[in-house]
């Protein structure tokens, strides 16, 4: 873990500018079956509950955003009622902070180091999993001081990390040419040809 743990602080993070990355990045780990992980697990929880209530609501009153919302809004629903896969196993919960600031690119900064610690993990056999129901924690003051942070100063993101029970399934692997578009001759491009 501490491999892991170390190839998020080395990720590229918004202090380049000399600041120390204790006052911009921040890692806290929940160990399974602690007292501060079932509290942080029942707030997050708590958190998703509710923005599946807001999200049902917002349908019910505008039904024309269904096809904007309503599939997020059936992923909320089903994570409030199921969990998150994995969650209450012997994993552990990491959460990455990145102090907020101008220019804003806390979340980029994030996505690195969340990258980093996927590919760590990967390379020493260990699961990961993103959780990223974990950023919206920011503003909820009972999860911000399990970290000892302010609320909504810092950008969050979290994961798991250990064994996993089995394999992923397999992802199903698309056309290369359905998502890439190589931008070679402008003037080729600008008349759709």
């Amino acid at each position: 873990m501490d491999d892991v743990l170390l190839s998020a602080a080395l990720a590229p993070f918004a202090g380049a500018t000399g600041i120390p990355m204790r006052d911009v990045r921040r890692i806290f780990v929940f160990g399974p079956d602690t007292p501060a992980r079932t509290k942080a697990v029942e707030t997050l929880y708590g958190s998703i509950r509710k923005s599946a209530r807001v999200m049902r609501l917002a349908l019910k009153l505008a039904p024309f955003l269904r096809r904007k919302i309503g599939s997020f809004s059936g992923r909320l629903d089903t994570v409030s009622e199921k969990g998150i896969p994995g969650f209450e196993r012997g994993t552990y919960y990491v959460v990455l902070a990145e102090k907020k600031g101008f220019p804003p690119v806390g979340k980029q900064s994030l996505a690195h180091a969340m990258q980093n610690m996927w590919l760590a993990a990967a390379d020493r056999g260990l699961g990961f999993q993103l959780v990223s129901a974990t950023g919206i924690m920011s503003k909820d003051r009972v999860f911000m001081e399990l970290l000892g942070l302010p609320c909504g100063k810092y950008d969050l993101d979290g994961c798991l990390i250990g064994y996993p029970e089995n394999d992923p399934p397999a992802r199903e692997s698309g056309e290369l040419r359905d998502i890439v578009t190589w931008v070679d001759d402008f003037k080729k491009n600008e008349k759709g040809n």
